[in-house]
């Protein structure tokens, strides 16, 4: 039996912005929707979700509304947001290679292990993939999926 091989594990405030993002994008363009929605649409803790939508709304990503009618509602279009721009919203950088699959301590460029070329150029390629993946991509790779089960 062969093993599932997972090179790239987004931190989980990442992937629940994705996610999130990914239910708002379902909605009708300039549609709000309550923060409490989304969290039960994609099984995320409500009081997490919230400060990662903050940082969303900060990065002009989302927007908020108060009041009746409110809630969030995605600032742009679906097709005009990179998800490489939800991750740089929520995390500082991109995660970095920081452990060796076959040391114990990190290898770098300088002194590299016998995968570090390899690893360093799948990083590139998944960066450039996500830079290429619009929201809307990612809505439509979810649907596909579901019609598919």
């Amino acid at each position: 039996m062969q093993a599932n091989v997972r090179l790239v594990r987004l931190p989980l405030g990442t992937r629940y912005a994705i996610q999130g993002m990914v239910v708002l994008a379902r909605q009708p363009r300039s549609s709000y929707c309550l923060l409490e929605d989304v969290a039960k649409a994609g099984k995320m803790p409500r009081n997490f979700l919230s400060k990662i939508f903050q940082d969303l709304v900060r990065a002009g990503l989302l927007e908020s509304r108060k009041g009746r009618g409110g809630g969030y509602g995605l600032a742009r279009s679906a097709d005009n947001i990179r998800l490489m721009e939800i991750i740089d919203a929520i995390q500082d950088h991109f995660p970095e290679q920081s452990h060796c699959l076959l040391r114990p301590e990190a290898c770098s460029s300088d002194a590299p292990c016998v995968l570090h070329e390899s690893v360093a150029g799948w990083e590139a390629q998944m960066k450039q993939k996500l830079q290429n993946t619009t929201l809307l991509d990612a809505l439509e790779g979810a649907s596909n999926r579901k019609e598919d089960k």
